[in-house]
């Protein structure tokens, strides 16, 4: 039997977390532990119970949800954000994930794919939807025209580590593929990350890409 998946709903529109909330609680392997209304509550509210998941907004007053997610990686490096907002623009996406969000989806997402979402992140994978996919690999795009860079001397091993990274695989799964151990598949990426001198798991996938380790 699977484990269900606790969640906290952070928005500043109580509108939105009733919708939310109403709709979470009718989905299978769900539960919805708490709401919060700014990015202080729900901290408060982790000090209580820990969840799986937070699905945060970003725009919100006093603590975006960008700090707040940095704040709860900060404390509770096991507690798997997703992002829900209607800013899909790339500043934003960036800057969330730079703060430790395992997943991004735009605020019209189907009600399907929002519970798929939160499934995914729980796991241990990041999740994206198509739009924000999109407007990485748009931006992407537009600098790959500007910059020539000169693909680093990476090991045979550290490009099988990074093509199955930047194909959305976790530590714990590329080191089962690879025959490794997870501390091992952490110390590739980190030479990695140095090698290119990459400084997030974005900028990471997009090298990943404008080197054709993978093919988008």
């Amino acid at each position: 039997m699977a484990e269900t998946i606790q969640v906290i709903i952070v928005d500043d529109h109580k509108l939105v977390t009733d919708c939310i909330g109403l709709f979470l609680r009718g989905a299978k392997d769900i539960d919805v532990i708490g709401i919060a209304h700014s990015g202080k509550d729900a901290l408060s509210l982790l000090m209580k119970d820990e969840p799986h998941v937070v699905l945060a907004d970003i725009s919100m007053p006093e603590m975006s949800g960008i700090q707040l997610t940095a704040a709860i990686k900060a404390k509770y490096p096991n507690v798997k954000i997703l992002i829900l907002s209607m800013h899909s623009d790339y500043n934003n996406i960036s800057e969330a994930i730079d703060a430790g969000a395992d997943g991004y989806v735009p605020k019209d997402v189907s009600s399907e794919e929002l519970v798929e979402a939160i499934t995914t992140v729980s796991r241990g994978k990041n999740y994206f939807h198509s739009t924000i996919s999109d407007e990485i690999v748009k931006n992407y795009a537009t600098k790959r025209q500007q910059d020539d860079t000169i693909l680093p001397q990476l090991t045979r091993r550290e490009l099988e580590v990074l093509q199955l990274f930047a194909e959305g695989f976790n530590n714990s799964e590329i080191a089962e593929k690879l025959f490794l151990s997870v501390r091992t598949i952490e110390s590739h990426k980190n030479h990695i990350l140095q090698k290119t001198n990459m400084k997030n798991s974005v900028e990471l996938i997009k090298f990943a890409i404008k080197n054709r380790i993978i093919e988008i």
